[in-house]
């Protein structure tokens, strides 16, 4: 059962007022009977203490629980891809078996975050994740202390595991986001959307915030560095935003570098990042809110075509490189994105957003739309239909060819 201070004071109150109803009937009755009942005030004002003290107690486990939040989503999801085939194919070594049907019933994100609030000063949060292509594991987890030196506590120190404070899409929140999947390009950049490190997020004034952080740089999706970091020199980011209400603009960088293996000595690759985004917010008399809003990426990065260049030697002699040259390429990308709530039960999301890997060769950009419908049946509930129109480019003989690869996505989200 939760008590809350008010409830605890009408409590306190009704039994103070039943203790001294009585002793008001006593001071109606003769004399004699007051005298045949000698300390009966003192124990009833015993019995009051004794009920304030175990009041007390209660309201101090109460406020201690209230410290506790629990929230959490889930995604439930039926996919019809263009490509699915009713077909096996077994490779590798050892071998594993390659389903090539993409029509499907599986569970996308299923959370649980748990929220400590020690005291105004300090917050702990520990994030679990589960879904249909893997186990249970560590999402989150990081300690958060908050300045004393303001009244709004404007200054914050984060270290643990933790979102990539770069960008506008990485740090939003999945159960919010209007389509099922983030940008192509974020995909790339930042598998996983988050690291370990530390973080200092300062709100200098109502419009101006600036987070800067130090990480492994790997980050908790690597095939290789998730849990570790091969180099002494750490990854930096920097983001300064700007915000109006209705409109917001931010810049963010990043720096660091990106280890390969190899036979003889290993190879360093520049990893940066510059990004800049914006979103404005609007609202349509008689129908409703509505969002415009974009992000431009552009840096160097580890480029997955040449890592296909890489084949494994003979067992125990690592990984040899077969066609030599600079790893990392110059690439761009982003999307645009546009929002249109109909009231409170429905919206509609378009979104245009495109990669390319490497600005010096052809045939090798990504770009999609997406298309989306959301209708909201509670506040617990969404309902997404979504249709992505995908485009990449591959070898067929002497010229290059989209294959057919679009994507229906119909999810369930409920979250509490």
């Amino acid at each position: 059962m939760a008590w809350s201070r008010p409830a605890c004071g009408c409590a306190l109150m009704l039994v103070m007022a039943c203790a001294v109803s009585p002793a008001r009937a006593q001071d109606e009755t003769p004399a004699d009977t007051l005298q045949a009942a000698p300390g009966s005030t003192d124990e009833r004002s015993a019995q009051i203490e004794s009920i304030v003290e175990q009041l007390q107690a209660i309201q101090s486990e109460v406020d201690k629980q209230k410290r506790f939040k629990f929230s959490g989503y889930l995604q439930a999801r039926y996919e019809n891809a263009e490509d699915s085939d009713d077909s096996l194919r077994i490779s590798g070594t050892p071998p594993a078996v390659t389903v090539a049907n993409r029509n499907r019933f599986y569970i996308r994100r299923a959370r649980l975050k748990l929220t400590y609030d020690s005291s105004p000063l300090s917050q702990g949060v520990i994030y679990f994740d589960g879904g249909t292509d893997r186990t249970v594991r560590l999402l989150e987890a990081y300690v958060t202390l908050l300045d004393p030196w303001t009244v709004e506590h404007r200054h914050s120190l984060t270290v643990g595991q933790f979102n990539v404070p770069f960008g506008y899409e990485i740090e939003r929140s999945s159960s919010v986001r209007e389509l099922p999947e983030r940008s192509r390009a974020e995909n790339v950049l930042f598998p996983g959307e988050r690291d370990r490190g530390l973080k200092v997020v300062s709100q200098w004034t109502d419009q101006l915030e600036t987070v800067v952080s130090v990480l492994n740089g790997g980050g908790i999706s690597h095939p290789l560095y998730a849990n570790t970091d091969p180099t002494g020199m750490k990854d930096l980011t920097g983001r300064v935003r700007w915000s109006q209400g209705v409109f917001d603009v931010a810049a963010s960088y990043y720096w660091g570098d990106e280890a390969t293996p190899l036979v003889g000595p290993d190879v360093e690759t520049d990893k940066t990042r510059l990004g800049f985004d914006a979103q404005i917010f609007y609202e349509a008399p008689s129908i409703g809110g509505g969002t415009l809003r974009g992000e431009f990426y552009s840096g160097e990065n580890l480029n997955a075509d040449s890592l296909r260049a890489l084949a494994p030697p003979p067992a125990g002699q690592g990984t040899a490189l077969l066609r030599p040259g600079n790893l990392a390429t110059d690439f761009v990308g982003g999307y645009v994105m546009w929002v249109q709530n109909f009231g409170d039960r429905a919206q509609v999301a378009v979104r245009w957003d495109t990669f390319d890997p490497n600005v010096d060769k052809d045939h090798d950009e990504y770009w999609r739309l997406g298309t989306g419908l959301n209708f909201f049946p509670d506040g617990n509930v969404r309902i997404t239909v979504s249709y992505d129109f995908q485009n990449t480019e591959t070898a067929g003989g002497s010229l290059y060819q989209d294959p057919k690869d679009n994507l229906w996505t119909i999810q369930f989200q409920h979250k509490f």
